[in-house]
């Protein structure tokens, strides 16, 4: 055998769910032993192994079969037509390993969802937006789109420190993550007036402001400006706020009825899945106040 370890892949049927056993298909017949046996398998990133029992077809079972998956089935929600791959780890042992891909696909889905949130910096957020994105199979935008959403839905909007930004620099210590984030779904471009310029190394420049300076980096409490509106959104008179749930649509600068381009407000089926409703709103009737 080769140094790298052979394995195939089958599909969950119903019949062989509800029986709690996979059946293993003739032409991977001499993976297995001769004759019925104990196996030792180990399931999904798990390290320790338990005895199952594999018993070759024959005049009293028709095909090969593993029995006593049942309870793995259960623990991971095994559903008809989920793939799960067999790979031999020891031959020899008769040690094997069996994976739902799905539960797989999903953890590393998660892991990389934990880097992006933990990146220290643009570039560490940006390549593993990437790597999500092709996890996913999603486009990085659209992808951007739903992050956001989650980020929303998962956290809290919670009072944060406050930073002095540099004069090159204006991210007013927004995690790298969110600033990535927020970069994709607005390609770098002012939600107010569009406006956006080419940096030096080839990014768009843009500045977040806080809509309320106690709250944090949650992203309904966030917008990505150009140096003008950022800064008429600081120094200007705005009033009237207009919010759709818990993001910003409209406002009043210097008596001027502006409109925020807000996609995460407009698209309905994630605002269902995120839940808004009018008491968790950041913005109220009664809260018509300059920021």
């Amino acid at each position: 055998m080769s140094s790298e370890k052979k394995h195939f892949t089958i599909r969950a049927s119903a019949s062989r769910l509800e029986k709690g056993l996979l059946a293993i298909p003739q032409k991977f017949r001499d993976w297995f032993p001769s004759a019925k046996s104990e196996i030792q398998v180990v399931f999904d990133d798990e390290e320790k192994a338990k005895g199952l029992t594999f018993h070759p077809n024959g005049p009293e079972v028709k095909e090969n079969r593993i029995f006593g998956v049942g309870r793995w089935f259960s623990k991971r929600g095994v559903r008809e037509g989920d793939l799960i791959s067999i790979t031999i780890e020891d031959r020899e042992r008769h040690l094997y390993r069996i994976v739902l891909d799905r539960f797989i696909q999903e953890r590393e889905k998660q892991k990389s969802r934990q880097k992006l949130n933990a990146a220290r910096t643009d570039s560490e957020a940006e390549q593993e937006l990437s790597t999500l994105s092709r996890l996913t199979r999603k486009r990085p935008r659209g992808l951007a789109q739903e992050e956001l959403l989650r980020i929303a839905h998962e956290s809290v909007r919670r009072p944060r420190p406050r930073v002095s930004p540099g004069a090159a620099e204006r991210h007013e210590g927004a995690p790298a993550a969110i600033r990535v984030l927020l970069r994709e779904l607005h390609d770098g471009k002012c939600q107010l007036c569009f406006f956006t310029f080419e940096k030096r190394n080839g990014e768009p420049y843009f500045e977040i402001h806080h809509l309320d300076p106690e709250i944090g980096h949650h992203p309904s409490n966030l917008l990505v400006l150009c140096p003008n509106c950022h800064a008429q959104f600081e120094h200007a008179k705005v009033t009237d706020f207009k919010g759709a749930g818990n993001w910003l649509v409209g406002a009043t600068i210097n008596g001027k009825r502006v409109a925020v381009r807000q996609p995460l407000a407009h698209d309905s089926i994630r605002r269902a899945l995120l839940a808004v409703r009018g008491e968790n709103g950041l913005f109220h009737e009664s809260e018509k106040r300059a920021v």
